[in-house]
């Protein structure tokens, strides 16, 4: 009692800022009618500012005005609690504002919040418009894409920005704003309903032609390697599955997820709003299908191998579900990194690969990155395997191990000396730092691609995938395994790590 939020999922105004060069507001809307609605239901209600103070205060709230590092009083205090991506600038009079930094941009919005019979601010969980106006966020830069760092204020871009954001959020209250369905609203004259099926929201029209199924398996692996008996050896594995389904009319799709009997199984399984139910094959998932699955986790603390989708799939791609794989007992690649020196280094590099993981590659790199020295003047290098290159700025060298480890040995090397010219000072240096990494503290990290392959075996059981009403699509499964952040630290120098809560607060 005398708290009320309703209506509380749409949002009083958007903003994209460029955060690099002429730092400027690029792009904003605001919604007349959800502002009426915040004057007259809000008890502390406060207009929103013009963009240029909104600009001012965003930046230094970011910490990407000049001069950022400086202590700011309102932004520093020890009493302001932090909450990112929540923030709150002219002294808390704006609250929540929702910030994204992606692709060299920030997109920032000024969620709703109806409070009534209360002048006491809610809790962030209260506000549902916080997650809805995060979420549209992310969708706003996947419609703008990578390159718009790229983009200035006289962009076509962003008038196609303002399109977007009439089918996406009519009168700032998001509805669905997945790129491209919204693009497929935009570009095409949309067919006339005529199926007695209730249409989706997700699909605005029917798909014509030949029927066909396409999924996609893309799984990652994080790790770090230290080298030492007191700091084991940490590594994360998380996949989605994508799916685009060109069927025609509404169909509802099945399809059994599964990994090998001798695998561990996955975990923390995600998946999109358009799953209608999910089960295993031993113990069920759920005690009876639900339509809650389309906001849950679809999770299970037992050991299960198969998962069965059923979906009502989108004509655009999607990702069907995300996944973890957190008890594979092995790594890919194990690996030794040793360098002493200073301005001349000595190291050897040392790589086996498991005899569990599939010998192909689409490419295979270690980056040696050196940090806090001069840019490389030479380098006497001896690789086992391909060759090694050095980057523009002369501050990493890439050693191109190729396709294939030797198929006897599953082993590479690299062993060089390394000479280095004068280090420049920070604020001369082209290159960004790493003030951690000083002296003998160093890391590789290795980028890779193999095909057709997962370490945690996940795969799409072709013969399970069922259409009703019956159709037979062409069906299509890809598999990708990618090594994203692979850290090998120096043997002889110290590495960052993370320690659990216990061991800290008995230290």
């Amino acid at each position: 009692p005398g708290l009320h939020l309703r209506g509380a999922m749409s949002l009083r105004a958007v903003w994209v800022i460029n955060r690099k060069g002429d730092r400027e507001v690029l792009f904003s809307r605001r919604y007349p009618t959800v502002e009426r609605r915040a004057k007259t239901r809000s008890v502390q209600y406060h207009p929103v500012p013009s963009d240029s103070e909104w600009l001012e205060a965003v930046l230094i709230e970011c910490r990407e005005a000049q001069h950022g590092d400086e202590f700011v009083e309102e932004r520093d205090t020890c009493d302001k609690s932090v909450r990112k991506p929540v923030y709150e600038i002219f002294n808390g009079k704006q609250w929540p504002v929702v910030v994204l930094e992606k692709y060299g941009l920030i997109f920032c919005c000024l969620p709703l919040v109806e409070s009534i019979g209360s002048k006491k601010r809610p809790s962030l969980v209260e506000v549902p418009g916080v997650s809805v106006g995060f979420d549209f966020l992310q969708q706003m830069a996947e419609f703008l894409g990578p390159q718009a760092a790229a983009l200035d204020i006289t962009s076509p871009k962003f008038r196609e920005l303002y399109n977007y954001l009439n089918i996406a959020a009519p009168f700032g209250s998001p509805v669905d704003g997945n790129p491209n369905t919204v693009k497929s609203v935009l570009q095409m004259k949309l067919p006339p309903w005529t199926s007695k099926q209730k249409q989706p929201a997700w699909k605005p029209f029917l798909y014509k032609g030949n029927p066909r199924l396409q999924f996609a398996i893309k799984e990652e692996i994080w790790a770090v390697q230290y080298d030492s008996k007191t700091a084991p050896d940490v590594w994360e594995i998380a996949g989605t599955i994508t799916c685009k389904a060109e069927l025609e009319g509404v169909p509802d799709v099945s399809v059994n997820i599964t990994v090998p009997a001798e695998s561990s199984p996955l975990d923390h399984v995600v998946v999109h709003p358009c799953v209608q139910s999910g089960d295993t094959e031993d113990p069920p998932l759920m005690s009876e299908p639900s339509d809650e699955i389309q906001t849950a986790v679809a999770s299970s603390s037992m050991a299960l191998k198969s998962r069965k989708l059923k979906f009502s799939p989108p004509i655009e791609s999607f990702v069907l579900c995300r996944y973890m794989a957190s008890s594979v007992p092995k790594l890919p690649i194990r690996g030794f990194y040793q360098m002493k020196g200073d301005r001349v280094v000595k190291l050897l590099v040392q790589l086996k690969l498991s005899e569990k993981v599939k010998n192909q590659f689409e490419f295979c790199e270690v980056h040696l990155p050196f940090f806090n020295r001069g840019p490389i003047v030479n380098a006497d290098v001896s690789p086992t395997s391909a060759n090694v290159t050095l980057s523009t700025d002369k501050k990493v060298m890439i050693w191109n191990v190729g396709n294939r480890f030797p198929s006897k040995s599953l082993e590479v090397f690299l062993n060089a000396s390394v000479f280095f010219g004068e280090h420049l000072p920070a604020s001369q240096s082209p290159s960004a730092e790493d003030p951690f990494c000083v002296g003998l503290n160093a890391y590789i990290e290795i980028h890779f691609k193999m095909a057709d392959f997962t370490l945690s075996g996940c795969n799409i059981d072709q013969r399970s995938v069922t259409v009703y009403p019956n159709v037979k699509p062409k069906l299509i499964s890809v598999r990708e395994f990618y090594g994203m952040s692979y850290r090998i630290w120096n043997s002889h120098g110290d590495a960052p790590m993370a320690l659990p809560f216990s061991q800290v607060s008995n230290s």
